[in-house]
């Protein structure tokens, strides 16, 4: 079964947005994250009280699939703390999920995709053409790299590992009925304690390589 669709989950702090991004220039895929989705979102118009009306309009659809077209690669976005998931509305509006559902969907059927984040792997967990990863670390190693790259000291990077992973797990299992951390919800596990994203990247590609059948 060829893979036309990766999905990558990752933690706060495990780099997972820079192996996303090698993995995509890599296979020549386009890479979606969810910042990239949300912002394409209130740019074809979406807010809180027009998200109810979203299916009812055939054209609001193709509104988003533009707008997306628009966006920057997520491979030219810097590193920042990820949304506080809880506490944004948007993301907890179920005619918002849906449309992002349907975002994620109508993209993986054209394939050639690399989704991070966003609970894509969930979205698609039932397609045998998509390859699921997820992206973890151990606290200690995530929270020398938070130290490092957005210049925290030790007990605020502390602080937003066990944070951030409190609400991804909350969320997950509330909206999706899935356990986030569980390796089962997953084909493929990547610890970035010791891989550099090169590396970490290269598993990946190879799990990509095994899943693809190879020419005759």
């Amino acid at each position: 079964m060829t893979i036309s669709a990766i999905t990558i989950a990752r933690q706060v702090g495990t780099g997972g947005e820079e192996v996303a991004a090698i993995v995509a220039e890599r296979l020549g895929y386009r890479l979606l994250d969810y910042r990239i989705v949300q912002e394409a979102a209130l740019e074809a118009g979406v807010s809180p009280e027009t998200i109810a009306e979203a299916e009812r309009r055939p054209s609001f659809f193709a509104r988003i699939i533009e707008a997306l077209a628009r966006t920057p690669s997520a491979a030219s976005l810097q590193w920042g703390e990820p949304l506080n998931i809880d506490a944004t509305p948007i993301l907890t509006s179920a005619d918002y999920r849906q449309l992002i559902q349907d975002v994620v969907e109508d993209f993986a059927n054209h394939g050639r995709v690399v989704f991070l984040g966003h609970g894509a792997q969930f979205m698609l967990r039932a397609r045998p053409d998509v390859l699921r990863v997820f992206i973890t670390g151990s606290e200690a190693a995530r929270v020398r790299r938070l130290m490092a790259q957005a210049r925290l000291d030790e007990t605020a990077a502390r602080a937003l590992v066990q944070r951030t992973d409190r609400e991804r797990v909350a969320y997950f299992r509330e909206y999706f009925g899935a356990e986030w951390l569980d390796p089962a919800s997953y084909d493929l596990t990547v610890s970035t304690d010791r891989l550099a994203p090169e590396a970490a990247a290269r598993v990946i590609l190879s799990a990509v390589e095994l899943r693809n059948p190879v020419p005759a």
